[in-house]
């Protein structure tokens, strides 16, 4: 099962996504506090200089963004995937407000 979390805007941006969960954690109308942590350099050392900038800066923008806030899951989307040469798969789409504390 995977599952996403889209902040409410006109572009859903996204807040993080969580892949392969065995069960899922999360239910409409949860208020979840999010913390965005920083990047060592062990974390992204052993990638290229294109890759180590992409990862460092898309972090930063994720913690001006999102570090320290709370958000509010207020609409859930249920998605199926299958085919019968594979194993069906879950996609749990969750759109959020920040809340604000």
């Amino acid at each position: 099962m995977n599952v996403f979390f889209y902040l409410n805007t006109e572009e859903e941006t996204e807040i993080v996504t969580f892949y392969d969960l065995e069960a899922n954690p999360f239910k409409l109308g949860d208020e979840v506090n999010l913390s965005i942590d920083e990047l060592y350099p062990a974390e992204y050392s052993k990638y290229n200089d294109h890759y180590k900038k992409v990862f460092i800066e898309d972090n930063e923008e994720l913690r001006k963004k999102f570090n320290r806030k709370k958000i509010k899951l207020v609409r859930e989307g249920k998605y199926v995937s299958f085919k019968t040469a594979q194993k069906p798969s879950i996609t749990i789409e969750y759109h959020c407000d920040i809340v604000d504390s």
